[in-house]
């Protein structure tokens, strides 16, 4: 059995490669220093610098900035904020998409066109419509007042990559399913869903992550503290601990994790997802 040859790696290729390990090196080289000065003690870290190994090891660090930090609490909200934001927003989104993209009526690209405009919208612009809407609301200073806000400012992206996903999915196998009875709910639902589990991935990340780094809307619309979320509960706890460097890098670690966590189990997902709400628009 004949085995074809691997290419040879030129010159131009090794060079290539060496510059992006390098580029990588200082990507990873602000995060390395985060690790390291919140596994060691101040002392060690004053006396030797950040970038240097840690003279012992102290995991207590992480736990000591979870119950100073109060992050039991900031996590609770961020998370129920997620599980209740992005599968109803990514629904909403797929329920907007699918007509847009396999519905012929009239106004649909007009429509599209108006969700289109809110991705130019700055959210800094409805920060005191929001303030006063959620006032007359009742839901202010609450956890309720963000779904609103973060759901709307979500859609756009959503429905141009769901759209872009559903136009690739051929329309000859929705024609059958409705000769064959299929409502178009059951159509959604059995067909088109299923089909699109790449680009949902990739929305869930997207979300996900939009949606735990997001800082203006919450320090807006909440300010108590059972109401903050993790990126104002950092901030708080940076305040407070500004100068003890390796309790306020364990806070950074502690908060960024569930992100890492989510990333690194649907990171196969991305790319594919992406890149096919993009082919075709």
């Amino acid at each position: 059995m004949h085995v074809a040859p691997r290419p040879r790696m030129t010159a131009g290729s090794w060079v290539i490669l060496a510059g992006m390990a390098l580029l990588s090196l200082i990507w990873l080289l602000p995060f390395v220093g985060v690790i390291l000065t919140a596994l060691r003690s101040q002392g060690d870290m004053m006396m030797n610098g950040v970038f240097t190994w840690p003279q012992e090891f102290l995991w207590s660090n992480f736990a000591k900035a979870w119950d100073v930090g109060d992050f039991a609490i900031y996590f609770r909200n961020s998370l129920f904020i997620i599980a209740m934001k992005v599968p109803l927003g990514i629904l909403l989104a797929a329920l907007a998409a699918y007509p847009l993209a396999k519905m012929t009526f009239r106004g649909r690209n007009g429509i599209f066109l108006f969700f289109l405009v809110g991705l130019a919208v700055p959210v800094q612009v409805a920060l005191q419509p929001l303030v006063i809407m959620m006032r007359g609301l009742g839901l202010s200073n609450t956890l309720f007042a963000l779904l609103p806000p973060y759901i709307a400012f979500g859609l756009p992206l959503q429905i141009l990559v769901m759209r872009g996903f559903f136009r690739q999915i051929p329309t000859e196998l929705i024609e059958a399913a409705r000769v064959d009875g299929a409502s178009e709910l059951t159509i959604f639902r059995k067909i088109m869903i299923p089909l699109s589990v790449p680009p949902l991935a990739a929305l869930f990340i997207i979300d996900t992550l939009a949606t735990w780094n997001e800082f203006l809307l919450p320090l807006v619309l909440t300010s108590a503290k059972d109401s903050r979320t993790v990126p104002l509960g950092l901030l708080q706890f940076q305040g407070e601990h500004s100068s003890q460097y390796t309790l306020l890098m364990a806070g950074v670690l502690i908060s960024i994790i569930p992100v890492l966590v989510i990333f690194l189990f649907l990171q196969r997902y991305f790319v594919a997802g992406l890149t096919a709400g993009a082919v075709k628009g």
